[in-house]
């Protein structure tokens, strides 16, 4: 459970106990130098200095983004906050922090929390989205606008009042832009206004091939990360009888022919793992065989050595007879054997390694150790830039409108 599932849930659960507590959101939406947390970052506190989930920092922030709650919460405006955490901070505010940059954060009262649960629902279904924050000249501003999908300009949730102040055609070239690089951005579009977009990247999916003791511990860990976990086995005695999480998927693939069917209907783009965990050849042969030429962002095989260089040359063979040679971008995103190398070797060892690899690949990283890392460990990505098809063609303005349900009557 992370990110808007956490915070709407956190949320959620302090209407509920504590209906007359005002509570507040921050968000990182400018870093300057090193940071542990990336523009995007939420925190979500209440009126009486409570942390209720959520992180903007180190752990050397919250505390005091907590305190300045109430007075938020009092005045119904946001606020902006700079943290300098380049210096001495034991003898600014009373804690050491001794980072390398310096934070800006926008801490707005919160006063309907169902927004970030739909976000998460936008997320969920990987159709793109995003959330926009305007940032207005008075250090003031508000988390203003849920966009549902960039290839739909009608399709906006207005959240704040603050929304008229951005046209529509103004902000889907850089929801685009959002979209297409994966990063949180700022950009001015008038003297006074500025607005911040995150798109709403879609979680990893992972795709568990076989259902064993190796399928239930990785997909207890990729649940942990958020992760969308499918597990998929011809066996159905065998899916039935795996402990895993709730949330998890079980998936019945009948016959072999049926694989291609099965991964047409689900997730099978960029940010979709493929873990081949069956230990049976034709099963594992069949699945590389439908996986490698699928635009996903990686493929990983259980086994010794010897045995992946087996399947993937029975994989090359099928694929050539199909007139699909075996690519080197196939290759790129193989990895066979499966894993890290951990030195574990019971199952909850490797699907650990396995899932630190999945992580892995989908940041870019080279999953070595961060004290021999030469450039930054939290990596700065250069702003994104406006390309010609963001901006074209032309979007007539459609007007923003509020999808969401009314609150209950209290």
């Amino acid at each position: 459970m992370t990110g808007f599932v956490e915070l709407a849930r956190a949320a959620q659960a302090a209407r509920q106990a504590r209906p007359q507590v005002p509570l507040a959101l921050a968000t990182l939406v400018q870093v300057d130098g090193s940071s542990y947390r990336q523009p995007g970052a939420r925190l979500l506190v209440d009126a009486e200095g409570r942390v209720l989930a959520g992180a903007v920092s180190g752990g050397c922030l919250e505390g005091d983004v907590a305190a300045r709650a109430a007075e938020v919460c009092a005045s119904g405006r946001a606020a902006r906050l700079m943290y300098d955490l380049r210096a001495d901070l034991e003898s600014i505010w009373g804690f050491g922090a001794r980072c390398d940059g310096v934070a800006h954060l926008l801490l707005e009262p919160l006063t309907d929390w169902r927004w970030m649960a739909q976000a998460e629902a936008v997320r969920a279904r990987r159709s793109g989205g995003a959330v926009v924050t305007i940032l207005d000249a008075s250090s003031g501003g508000a988390t203003c606008v849920l966009l549902d999908g960039v290839h739909t300009p009608g399709k906006w949730h207005v959240l704040h009042d603050d929304a008229s102040l951005v046209s529509t055609a103004e902000l889907l070239p850089l929801a685009r832009t959002a979209m297409r690089t994966g990063n949180a951005m700022q950009h001015a579009v008038a003297d006074d206004i500025t607005v911040f977009i995150e798109p709403l990247v879609a979680p990893i999916a992972l795709h568990c091939v076989g259902a064993g003791r190796g399928a239930e511990a990785f997909a207890r860990i990729a649940h942990t990360l958020g992760w969308q976990v499918t597990v998929l086995d011809h066996r159905p005695a065998l899916l039935d009888s795996i402990d895993v999480p709730d949330g998890i998927v079980r998936r019945h693939v009948r016959q072999l022919d049926a694989v291609h069917q099965a991964l047409t209907e689900l997730p099978h783009d960029g940010r979709t793992a493929v873990a081949l965990l069956s230990h049976i050849f034709d099963v594992d042969s069949a699945w590389l065989t439908s996986t490698l030429p699928l635009p996903l962002g990686y493929v990983g095989v259980l086994g010794s050595r010897k045995r992946a260089e087996q399947l993937v040359e029975h994989a090359e063979a099928a694929l050539l007879a199909l007139g699909t040679p075996l690519t080197a971008r196939m290759r790129h995103k193989l990895y066979a054997p499966i894993g890290l190398d951990l030195g574990g070797e019971s199952p909850a060892s490797i699907a650990l390694a396995a899932i630190g690899e999945i992580e892995a690949v989908m940041h870019g990283r080279p999953a070595g150790f961060l004290r021999e890392r030469q450039s930054p460990i939290h990596s700065r990505t250069p702003t994104p830039q406006l390309l010609t098809r963001d901006i074209a063609p032309i979007v007539p303005e459609v007007p923003l409108r509020c999808d969401l349900p009314e609150p209950p009557e209290p």
